[in-house]
């Protein structure tokens, strides 16, 4: 997935001026976007080095004896994207700035969901919050990438001009490290002194939606891929998306892609939530949510009780499912390995 990116994943969407909020029971406004349904991807344009309008000055050395006028540390997670994805990994940035005006950070990060991809000349952006989809890529780091290539640390020191220092001090900043699942970012941090953090993870899963998962029966090509995880303060991530779609989805209890918990004895069962969604074209949709469980909720999902759902015109009770279990399939690396196999790699980019 060199040039776009597969599911879900910033897609993506638009990126806030700080970390994202919440969603719950709310589907957000549909926005046409131009991609090709075989890529399933959201590509975003980003400026680079001497491309974008605002210039950075040359990177310094790291001084340990500059003084430093402002430091914290931020987490890095795909919580923290608009919308959030689902991704396993995670990473902290160290950030300070000294008193000639030089940005220092320094991270690492860990355990993505798929490898790291260069974008735009590289796979660790910092960014600027704009009016755009994705803010405008400022700077891009050298990563010294771990053996696996899920993972890996860096740091720079930049100089900031009087523009880029307001814009820094006023919060506007923030990092974003991308894979090729997740080619418009998989994590993020913002860089803000009151920056949240988020909790470890309880559980994850990642799977594939299909007709064949329907307790009745289908006739659709449509497939898919989503991944959950769940945190330890009981916070639900969610992000997926499927093509070849038969029809439009249509919204059937107030939604049209739905987490659904299951009767005791039944293989289908109540409507918990409603996803966020959105079309990529005619006949793939992109969805993802965000809540927070109850400890039952939770214990529920953990005993592979919750299943997603999405329904269309033509398969009112639902054209693809997704049950959340550990069985079979249902890890991160086979569905990613899975999606790459089944690729003509000179001449398709990957899903999402």
């Amino acid at each position: 997935m060199d040039s776009s990116w597969r599911a879900s994943v910033d897609h993506r969407l638009p990126q806030g001026a700080g970390p994202p909020k919440r969603t719950e029971h709310r589907r957000r406004p549909y926005q046409p976007r131009s991609s090709t349904m075989r890529t399933m991807r959201w590509i975003s344009i980003s400026l680079i080095g001497a491309a974008a309008t605002l210039q950075w000055g040359c990177g310094t050395e790291l001084d340990p004896t500059d003084d430093v006028t402002l430091s914290y540390s931020s987490a890095l997670a795909g919580d923290f994207m608009e919308p959030s994805v689902a991704s396993t990994g995670r990473g902290k940035i160290d950030v300070a700035l000294d008193d000639d005006d030089t940005l220092r950070i320094e991270g690492d990060f860990d355990n993505l969901v798929a490898d790291l991809r260069s974008f735009g000349g590289g796979a660790v952006h910092l960014r600027e919050d704009t009016d755009d989809e994705i803010g405008r890529s400022l700077f891009t780091f050298d990563v010294e990438v771990d053996d696996d290539d899920r993972g890996g640390n860096f740091s720079e020191a930049i100089d900031l001009n009087a523009d880029q220092l307001q814009a820094f001090r006023a919060g506007r900043y923030y990092l974003t490290v991308h894979s090729v699942a997740y080619p418009d970012g998989e994590l993020r941090a913002q860089l803000n002194e009151s920056a949240p953090d988020v909790s470890g993870i309880d559980d994850s899963w990642g799977m594939m939606l299909t007709p064949e998962a329907e307790p009745h029966n289908v006739d659709s090509d449509a497939e898919g891929w989503m991944w959950a995880i769940l945190r330890r303060d009981n916070t639900l991530v969610i992000s997926g998306v499927v093509d070849d779609l038969s029809s439009a989805p249509v919204e059937i209890n107030g939604g049209a892609v739905n987490l659904h918990d299951t009767d005791e004895d039944e293989n289908t069962g109540p409507l918990l939530f409603n996803l966020d969604y959105e079309m990529i074209d005619d006949n793939s949709v992109r969805f993802w949510y965000t809540a927070t469980l109850s400890t039952e909720e939770s214990l529920r999902m953990k005993a592979d009780d919750f299943y997603v759902n999405v329904v269309t015109e033509n398969n009112r009770d639902g054209e693809v499912r997704a049950d959340i279990t550990h069985e079979d399939r249902n890890f991160f690396e086979e569905i990613w390995d899975d999606v790459m196999d089944d690729r003509d790699p000179t001449t398709e980019n990957p899903p999402f």
